[in-house]
């Protein structure tokens, strides 16, 4: 029976620990990827924190997976809801209608929502997943003290509590010979 016990502690274990490991290289990933207004971005899919000014469509906390799209803004046509990054507030991320695109040598640009004049570059994107809730999550752990707390010092705990380990072997080696 203890052997039995034994067997799946080390299996849930080596779960957590796997699924530990996991988190920690996201979260450092994306926190290594984040953009000029501070959102994470892996190629053309961005990662966003819902807030409440974003939409009713979205909660406050709901992690959002943004989509470009291939085809540097040609899939974006008149009517569409898009993502956008507010060129007069920094660090804010809009939700709003297209109300006109406007193509110029393959360089678009669109007027959206109160007629803002949003350049590609600053488009977000309009294809999104929803995980509702999740970006509470990923906030604190892409906080500094988030980070540090459930990320750094757990890891420096297992790197000590190693090299601890070691210097015992060698000891109890050096007691043998």
């Amino acid at each position: 029976m203890k052997s039995i016990l034994k067997s799946i502690l080390k299996i849930l274990f080596a779960v957590f620990l796997v699924l530990y490991v996991g988190v920690a290289i996201f979260v450092t990933a994306c926190l290594l990827c984040l953009n000029d207004q501070g959102i994470t971005e892996f190629g053309d899919t961005s990662l966003v924190i819902a807030d409440d000014d974003l939409s009713a469509d979205y909660k406050k906390g709901d992690l959002l997976v943004i989509s470009k799209g291939k085809e540097k803004g040609a899939e974006v046509t008149e009517g569409d809801y898009v993502f956008f990054y507010n060129p007069s507030e920094s660090y804010v991320i809009n939700y709003a209608e297209v109300k006109e695109v406007h193509d110029t040598d393959g360089y678009y640009t669109y007027v959206v929502g109160n007629d803002y004049n949003i350049y590609y570059d600053y488009y977000v994107g309009k294809d999104v997943v929803n995980l509702k809730g999740v970006g509470n999550v990923l906030a604190v752990l892409e906080s500094q003290m988030g980070f540090l707390a459930l990320i750094i010092l757990p890891t420096m705990i297992a790197i000590i509590f190693e090299i601890y380990a070691i210097i015992i072997e060698i000891v109890e080696l050096k007691k043998e010979v």
